[in-house]
Order: C-alpha cells, then sequence, then structure tokens
C-alpha cells in the first residue's frame, strides 16, 4: 500500500476505528495468560498511524483502545464478584464496565491526546504513558498497578532482568519507546537516526539479561521450603457440614510437609475455613508443628485500638509456638474495603451486603526465623502488585519473599496468570525468591532472576518442597528506585530548551 492510499484511509473514521481495534487486540493478546508477549513491542503502531489523521478522533481512539483493554483483561472479574462474591450479575458487569470506561478516559486519552494533538516526541509521550501507569498503580480506586506493560515479560527472563536495573516502570518506558522507533522506521524508513535510537532502546533492554546471565545473584546458603496448596472448593469453604473435613485435610497436608524435614512451612491465605487463632483443632497441630519447623499461615485477626475493633487481614509466623504478625497494608478494593464507603453507602449495602471490612495495616514487617536463617518480607495477595510495599521489608533486612493469596477468586481464566506475572516482577526488581503459596493455584517458587523451577497451577491439593536460595544482595532498583525518571526529565527539559533557542 503506497502512502497515498495508506493515508486516505487513516483520514476515514473508520480506518481510525480499525487501527485502534488492532492496537487493542495486540495489546490484549500479549498479556499474560494469552501468550504473545513479543506483540507488545508494536502494538501501538496502529494505533499512532490512526492518531496521524488530518482529523484524528484522539479521544475516541484512547478510550476505545482503553475500554477494550481492561474490559477483556479484567473479564474475571465478572467471576470474582459474581460467582464467588455473591454480588448479582448486573452488579458485576456493571463494576467491570465502571473500571473499564474510566480506565480508558483518564489513563489511555491523555496520552493519545498528547500524542495527536501536542508532540510526537517519542521520550515524552513514552514518559506521559509510563506517568499515568505510575498514577493508575497509586490513585485509581486506591491503586490499581495491574496490567502495567512491563508486566507481559514475565517469562522472558533475559528481558525481564531489567526491571532489576530500571523497575517496572522503566521496562514500561522501553517497551514504548521501541514501539515508537518502528512507527517512525515504517513512517521513513530512509531516516538511519530511528534504527540508531532503535537499537539503543533493545540493547538498553538486554544487557541487564546478560549482565545477569554471566553474573548470578550470589547467594550462599539454600533453605528447604514447603509451599501448601489446600485446594478445597470455595462454595463449601463455609458450610458448617465440611468444617471438620476440611480442618483435618489441610493440618494432614502440614504435618506431610512437616515429615519431609523442610525448614519453613507456607500456608496460602485464607487456608482454613475457621477464626485460624482461637481454632484449638488448628492451633494444636501448628503449635506442635514449630517446635521444630517455623509456619507461615493467613489469618483474620480482630484486635481493639481505642476501645474499636478492628480486622486485620494477617500474616502469621509460629516459631516454636511464638507468634508474629504483619497485617495486610494495602487492601483489595470491594473484596476487603469498599471504595468511597461512605459516598456510595446505598450501593454497598444492596449489591454487597453489610459484610465487615478490614483495616489496613500500619507498618511493614520481616517476619523472621533467626534459628533457620530465615528473614521474610511479607506480602498478602494484592499487595505484590505495589513495589514499594515489597521493597520496604528488603531494605530492612529480608533475604526472600513470602506471597501468600487466595487465587480461588479469579476462577480458572487468565487473572490467576496475570497475579504470578506480577509476583515474578517482584521477584527480579529486588533479587529475592518468592515462596508462593495460594488456595488452588498457582502456587510456585520464583527465584531471584525470574525463573519459576517449581508450579502447580492444576486446582488440586498439593504440597511443593524446594531448595531456595536465600540472599541479601541489593538490585541496583532496591538502592536507586526509578532515578532513571529524575534523570531521564532534566534532560529532555535541556534538550527541549536547546532546540527552541536554536
Amino acid at each position: 500500500m503506497n502512502k497515498e492510499l495508506m493515508y486516505n484511509f487513516i483520514n476515514k473514521w473508520y480506518g481510525q476505528v480499525l487501527l485502534t481495534l488492532l492496537s487493542a487486540l495486540l495489546l490484549i493478546i500479549s498479556t499474560a495468560g494469552f501468550g504473545f508477549s513479543f506483540t507488545v513491542f508494536f502494538a501501538f503502531i496502529p494505533l499512532l498511524f490512526a492518531l496521524d489523521a488530518e482529523k484524528s478522533h484522539s479521544v475516541i481512539c484512547g478510550w476505545l483502545a482503553g475500554f477494550l483493554y481492561w474490559s477483556i483483561c479484567l473479564s474475571w472479574m465478572m467471576i470474582t464478584f459474581g460467582y464467588f462474591g455473591g454480588a448479582p450479575l448486573p452488579a458485576s458487569f456493571g463494576l467491570l464496565m465502571f473500571i473499564a470506561v474510566s480506565g480508558g478516559l483518564l489513563f489511555f486519552v491523555p496520552f493519545t491526546y498528547t500524542a495527536a494533538k501536542i508532540s510526537k516526541n517519542p521520550i515524552i509521550l513514552s514518559l506521559i504513558f509510563v506517568m499515568l501507569e505510575a498514577v493508575k498503580g497509586k490513585v485509581f480506586f486506591g491503586g490499581v498497578p495491574w496490567l502495567n506493560l512491563a508486566q507481559s515479560q514475565y517469562k522472558n527472563t533475559l528481558i525481564v532482568q531489567s526491571v532489576s536495573v530500571f523497575g517496572e516502570y522503566g521496562l514500561s518506558f522501553i517497551i514504548m519507546l521501541i514501539n515508537f522507533f518502528l512507527y517512525y522506521i515504517i513512517k521513513d524508513y530512509k531516516n538511519k537516526k530511528n534504527y540508531y535510537m532503535l537499537a539503543a532502546a533493545v540493547i538498553i533492554m538486554y544487557l541487564p539479561g546478560i549482565y545477569r546471565t554471566i553474573n548470578p545473584i550470589p547467594y550462599t546458603e539454600t533453605k528447604k521450603i514447603a509451599v501448601v496448596q489446600p485446594a478445597y472448593q470455595q462454595e463449601i469453604k463455609w458450610d458448617n457440614n465440611y468444617r471438620i473435613q476440611i480442618i483435618s485435610e489441610v493440618n494432614s497436608l502440614v504435618l506431610h510437609a512437616y515429615n519431609a524435614g523442610v525448614d519453613l512451612i507456607v500456608l496460602p491465605e485464607s487456608s482454613y475455613p475457621a477464626k485460624v487463632l482461637t481454632t484449638e483443632m488448628i492451633m494444636s497441630v501448628l503449635n506442635k508443628v514449630s517446635e521444630k519447623t517455623p509456619v507461615i499461615f493467613g489469618a483474620d485477626r480482630r484486635i481493639d485500638i481505642d476501645n474499636k475493633s478492628r480486622l486485620f487481614n494477617t500474616m502469621v509466623l509460629i516459631d516454636n509456638k511464638s507468634l508474629s504478625y504483619y497485617d495486610k497494608r494495602h487492601l483489595t478494593p470491594f473484596g476487603e474495603y469498599f471504595p468511597f464507603e461512605k459516598l456510595l453507602a446505598p450501593v454497598k449495602e444492596f449489591f454487597f451486603g453489610p459484610g465487615d471490612m478490614f483495616s489496613p495495616g500500619e507498618k511493614p514487617a520481616v517476619l523472621a526465623s533467626s534459628d533457620n536463617g530465615i528473614y521474610a518480607a511479607p506480602v498478602i495477595c494484592f499487595e505484590s502488585a505495589f513495589s514499594s510495599l515489597t521493597g520496604e521489608p528488603v531494605r530492612m533486612g529480608a533475604n526472600m519473599l513470602v506471597i501468600i493469596s487466595n487465587d480461588t477468586w479469579f476462577g480458572k481464566n487468565q487473572g490467576r496468570i496475570q497475579h504470578l506475572a506480577v509476583d515474578t516482577i517482584r521477584a527480579v526488581e529486588y533479587g529475592r525468591s518468592v515462596a508462593r503459596a495460594t488456595q488452588d493455584g498457582i502456587s510456585a517458587f520464583i527465584m531471584p532472576d525470574g525463573k519459576i523451577p517449581l508450579k502447580e497451577d492444576r486446582q488440586i491439593p498439593a504440597i511443593l518442597i524446594y531448595d531456595v536460595p536465600v540472599t541479601n544482595f541489593m538490585t541496583f532498583y532496591s538502592l536507586a528506585g526509578n532515578i532513571w525518571i529524575a534523570i531521564l526529565i532534566p534532560l529532555l527539559y535541556y534538550q527541549i530548551k536547546r532546540k527552541r533557542k536554536i
């Protein structure tokens, strides 16, 4: 197709829509769970061409791309809130549509409008896109750092090493740059500068992986860790007819892990259908096991603070009958708390019932079993999406990550894989092994380089045992965070100012 025909097509409204749909499709299939991670490197090219139209519908194109991306990739929310959460189908669908509509409007439209009306500078636009990812991760419903571009590369061990230097947003930035330079090469294949810039971006992306291949993260010892996956049916969890049976089955798995002579046993979030800390049938077993082998498990914990009863989602370490606690700090919206509860109280009451909301924890912690040489950074479920929550205990001396979750709520779809992708990014960012325990999969061990040597994604009872390397090595990202942004912005400002003078 020659340029004249191409731009005739682009200048038609349906041409812009079709190009936007193509970008949305490429972006969707690049996400964890669909298996085409390579498409993320050119997914934005059709959308960028659509924005070249003489009368570009940049707002519509941006919103449409974002809406489709979010509504399809987050479709598991229908199962989470509807089937497992008990919300009526219209409420579940309405919530998904609200998130997809507002997400597209708030986090795609500013990018497409800027690209169409203000600037086509690839560095500026890539930075804007990444900043929108960051705002989404901090502000939207209290923060939703989900479906960031970098997460698409969780299985590409060579590429994902770049997050150990630049962090998750740094890899997203490089991905956007590659999209832009390919777009400019297609527009003007004779301009050698674009080839050089593309090569530079690709080299920067691969260099940390090449370096880490030659110089693996150092560690002096391994710990034999057991991850327990109970995998009983969520539908019968709170049925009193099955309560004793389920507790007995989970206890049996714990005892099997104990008999394997491990250094630590990890149970998932919400592993027992009971108030664990006050149930004798559970605590008698955990206390006995903990005399020789520490156990980490999830439990609801209710305490009185300032004469007010507060409920916490807690990770507990029991070590020789002694308990240590970490209370989940970033709660899951709609699952553990209801956003804008006072404003939307009637909606919450009608659709989700009068259930008690959790309170957020107030401080980071390291769950330490010093006799076993284990200093675990505790991460509960949705918290793993927030890099800073993981970084704090690592900088406090944690030599491994323990992530517990109840991913039953995702059902059998790609939501479980999206969560695994997030956890893999955290492992590489901070150079820590991960023991990942979930109710019914995906339970796994993730190495500091992102490799997953052992996992169980079938929804069956299982015990996973692996010799996990522990280390106090600090990655560049652990020490410097997103310093690349602090360096890039002044350089970009200087370049723009210099061009204006010329």
